[in-house]
């Protein structure tokens, strides 16, 4: 009785605790999501200011709050990072789409495409060989992790700090089209390798029509949905919650291109192309003007917004995934030097062969350090710890580094570019003084 007793006197107090313990977890979870906003807010304004970037601010956050505090998991993480990275990737992508104007993507598209086959082609080959030669990696896992990080440069870094930047429109659509174009090699690349891990046989003409089927219809999808709901949008542009439907639609389009056997996130690259063109297409498909300058104005502003949160949430999720083991920090560290070297080196060539004589070629050094990776490899290495690929763990960790160590490559190179602009801009000005004080000078002297 007297058990019982203190049973049913201990198990409210238990109850009771257990949903204070639970309002207090929401409640300190929603104060690190308020934290983390409020940081990337604070970077956006450091940015500006001194040219470098946050993101790896955040990444440093989500590691003390994962591996380091242990606040959160890392485990159930790993199940719905994939799907956070995609989402994040298409959004910035849609939102670098409306950007774009039609003449700079058909001047760049060529040469962002060539830059992307031989930089990919070449860090996958040098790299997947270094893992199996030098580190003694089986062989079909190490061209496994060398198509993560082999020739990506990540849209949620690149797309926000070119704009950012104030490069020229053909350089920013440069590096917005090769951002999407790499991320589609890495992806068949990595399933192919994957397949022939997991089967033992491989058929590298099925990859390589795979890459072109998945260009072709990616491109149609995102081209027809984009020139229908153009009409559409200017029917009920008036309406209210356009944007929400925009995003609807921006979904729709993602998921018709993957069933179809396209690429969901070239399709909403395209489709955010063609709306953000829309006055040419309606002049030279539609043979009629339409106004909808306002609403695409809202369009660009609110997407804008959604894709800094994502991004923000993205980078420190991508820390809480990481391994704290003291005992190969060196050891991975030194590796992902030695990768992005090779990556550098791999770009270097790239670089100088598909701006060989273009106007591209005076922005040839910042092309060359807008290498940073994110979304994409992080989802490859998760994806490759839910499939069970041997050495998974290793690769996700070197990956991270790797991510790491290309962001800062990045924001040093954006941090110069924005100091060699500054002085451009003070010459330009003391130059412009000068010229107007002389005159003055020459009418006293008289």
């Amino acid at each position: 009785m007297i058990l019982k007793a203190r049973k049913t006197k201990i198990a409210p107090d238990l109850n009771k605790r257990c949903k204070e313990r639970k309002v207090l977890d929401a409640s300190l979870v929603f104060a690190v999501v308020a934290g983390i906003i409020i940081i990337g807010f604070a970077g956006e304004f450091f940015f500006k200011k001194t040219g470098i970037p946050i993101f790896l601010f955040l990444i440093l956050t989500g590691i003390i709050l994962g591996p380091v505090l242990n606040f959160f998991p890392r485990d159930p993480l790993l199940s719905t990072l994939p799907i956070f990275a995609e989402l994040t990737l298409f959004m910035v992508l849609f939102y670098g789409g409306l950007g774009l104007t039609s003449d700079s993507v058909l001047k760049s598209g060529g040469r962002a495409f060539l830059q992307t086959v031989i930089y990919v082609g070449v860090s996958i080959s040098v790299i997947g060989a270094i893992g199996a030669v030098v580190f003694k990696w089986p062989t079909i896992p190490s061209f496994i992790f060398a198509s993560m990080i082999g020739g990506e440069t990540t849209a949620a870094v690149v797309v926000p700090l070119s704009r950012s930047m104030k490069l020229s429109d053909e350089t920013v659509a440069f590096l917005t089209m090769e951002s999407a174009m790499n991320s589609i090699f890495s992806v068949v690349f990595f399933f192919a390798f994957v397949g022939v891990n997991t089967t033992g046989e491989g058929n590298w003409t099925t990859a390589l029509s795979s890459v072109a089927s998945q260009f072709t219809v990616g491109a149609v999808v995102g081209a027809g949905l984009g020139l229908a709901w153009i009409l559409i949008l200017y029917r009920f542009q008036k309406q209210k919650f356009t944007y929400v439907l925009t995003v609807g639609l921006i979904l729709v389009t993602y998921s018709v291109a993957s069933e179809l056997g396209g690429n969901g996130i070239l399709a909403v690259l395209v489709f955010g192309i063609i709306l953000g063109n829309y006055k040419l297409v309606n002049c030279r498909l539609f043979k009629r003007e339409m106004d909808m300058d306002n609403l695409q104005k809202q369009l660009g502003t609110f997407q804008e917004e959604i894709s800094f949160l994502l991004e923000t949430l993205f980078f420190v999720f991508l820390g809480l995934t990481f391994l704290v083991k003291p005992s190969l920090i060196a050891f991975n560290f030194s590796i992902g030097i030695l990768f992005l070297l090779i990556l550098l080196a791999g770009r270097f060539v790239a670089t100088r062969v598909s701006t060989f004589k273009s106007e591209l070629s005076n922005q040839r050094s910042v092309i060359l350090l807008m290498c940073a990776q994110g979304l994409t490899p992080a989802t490859l290495a998760i994806l490759a710890v839910s499939l069970q690929v041997p050495l998974a763990d290793t690769f996700l960790n070197v990956v991270t580094y790797v991510i790491i160590l290309t962001n800062i490559v990045t924001a040093a190179g954006s941090f110069l570019n924005m100091r060699h602009q500054k002085r451009m801009k003070n010459t330009s000005q003391n130059l412009e003084n000068h010229q107007s004080v002389q005159p003055k000078r020459q009418l006293a002297n008289r």
